[in-house]
């Protein structure tokens, strides 16, 4: 059979899953991203399935959201029939550039394939942001019994990948499973994204400083340490700030943890540390701030392999030559330079022959994609931080916590351009919807500054049975 027949099978399922299970189509989305990279070049390597087959099911959650997507702004305008919250407008207005800009470069003559893959990751934000916010809109009940599923789902992963990165003999990968051949294969990658005698990621392979606790990192069942150590990301900040504390929480944070660094992903490991930080600040814990601060001064002077990992990730760091390899020469290329060369103003396109920035997000959408994206872009994470400060969030609810992960955002949008991933950012964009969703803080009385919620037990999100107006501020709408 060939590939577009797989394809259009693929589709039609997709279709019928999403005709049947509306919003329930959320648990097929997640398994399947989750578990995807993994269990396609088992099957491809292990069964000999078709390239056709195994290409179509690579590219089946993209169908999938796509269709959901497509749904949920049925129901908006069906049910809701409300304004887009602006930061969805905003991010539609991002997304629409860009869109635009990369059809300018397919016409211009760019690689077709790498037209798709950036429009693609352009696209993703608003998908799951829509797909989120309709959730908490629509069905309420369901969102928030969703958000603790996925919670328990990624712990349940996080074990599956700690097992994963600890108990399989050297040549599993590259003889039962190789991700090396898949991705280049199947996904059309570069040989030199991969390492192909170990049949795993260039990036799963092992960090010199850490050879003595595995040969590799993990990656578990995502297939890529990067992706898997965002999406540990927000379950561990939802154990730790939203779910009420009970006897299972702690072993459940235990597991989340040693997968998380066992990961050996620096920039999950910022992430997680600057949420938390922010979040210690402004419910005023400055001992366990002043703790969260010292753990990795007292790391980097008591445990040689951190200093010298440490030593390694910031020794291109100069000012005055800047070279932009790797994170930090990236960072301060973009600052001294990145937003005054001229070939930045509009982009340079879809190719990637020389990324001269290609360790800093923001200064790939500057390489590709110009100024307006970049502008756009730091324009929705401010509105939605804006908006978000305006939610009704007590101590322990996720608009805090959103907020939180909006500063996280900008600072690892410094070191690639994480949020556009696929599956790390998949529950990340999920507790971002819901937040949004969550009703306006309540005016005391007119003339009065509004007043923090913090003291006062609220809903996480509006109660079932309809919308109602309240989520902008307005009076209840009938359901």
């Amino acid at each position: 059979m060939s590939e577009p027949i797989y394809i259009g099978v693929v589709t039609v399922v997709c279709l019928l899953a999403v005709y049947y299970l509306r919003l329930k189509c959320l648990y097929v989305l997640f398994i399947d991203a989750f578990i995807q990279n993994t269990a396609l070049p088992f099957i491809y390597t292990s069964f000999g399935a078709s390239r056709g087959l195994v290409a179509s099911l690579l590219v089946s959650k993209e169908i999938l959201l796509s269709i959901l997507f497509l749904w949920c702004i049925y129901v908006w305008k069906k049910e809701v029939r409300r304004p887009w919250p602006k930061p969805v407008v905003i991010l539609f207005l991002f997304t629409c550039y860009c869109t635009i800009r990369v059809g300018i470069s397919l016409a211009s003559g760019d690689d077709p394939t790498q037209c798709f893959r950036k429009l693609r990751l352009i696209c993703l934000p608003l998908l799951f942001l829509t797909v989120a916010i309709t959730a908490a809109y629509t069905q309420p009940e369901f969102a928030k019994k969703f958000l603790r599923q996925m919670t328990y789902l990624l712990v349940a992963l996080a074990l599956i990948g700690i097992l994963m990165w600890i108990l399989p003999p050297s040549d599993f990968w590259v003889s039962h499973a190789n991700i090396a051949t898949y991705g280049i294969e199947i996904k059309g990658d570069e040989p030199f994204q991969y390492e192909e005698a170990e049949g795993i990621m260039h990036t799963s392979s092992g960090r010199e400083e850490f050879l003595l606790l595995a040969p590799f990192r993990a990656f578990g069942t995502f297939g890529d340490p990067l992706a898997m150590g965002f999406a540990l990301s927000s379950p561990v900040l939802l154990l730790a700030f939203v779910y009420r504390k009970r006897w299972f929480t702690g072993p459940l944070l235990l597991i989340l943890a040693v997968a998380l660094f066992a990961t050996f992903d620096r920039s999950a490991w910022i992430f997680v540390f600057v949420v938390c930080a922010f979040i210690l600040y402004r419910r005023r814990r400055y001992k366990w701030l002043l703790a969260l601060a010292l753990a990795p001064v007292i790391a980097l002077l008591t445990i040689p392999p951190v200093a010298e990992f440490a030593q390694y990730e910031t020794r291109d760091l100069s000012w005055s030559h800047p070279e932009p390899e790797g994170h930090a020469g990236s960072i301060v290329y973009l600052y001294q330079r990145g937003f005054t060369d001229p070939r930045n103003l509009l982009g340079k396109g879809m190719r990637t022959e020389v990324e001269i920035m290609g360790e800093s997000g923001y200064g790939w959408l500057l390489e590709h994609f110009g100024m307006p994206a970049f502008l756009l872009w730091v324009w929705f994470l401010i509105s939605i931080y804006r908006h978000l400060k305006l939610r009704d969030s007590g101590p322990d609810q996720i608009p805090l916590l959103s907020e939180a992960l909006i500063v996280a955002t900008f600072v690892v949008m410094h070191f690639s351009y994480y949020p556009f991933s696929f599956i790390g950012w998949i529950p990340i964009w999920y507790v971002f919807g819901l937040s949004v969703a969550c009703p306006r803080v309540r005016m005391a009385a007119p003339g009065r500054s509004i007043e923090s919620a913090a003291g006062v037990p609220q809903k996480l999100l509006p109660e079932a049975g309809g919308y109602t107006d309240e989520n902008f501020g307005g009076a209840p709408q009938p359901s």
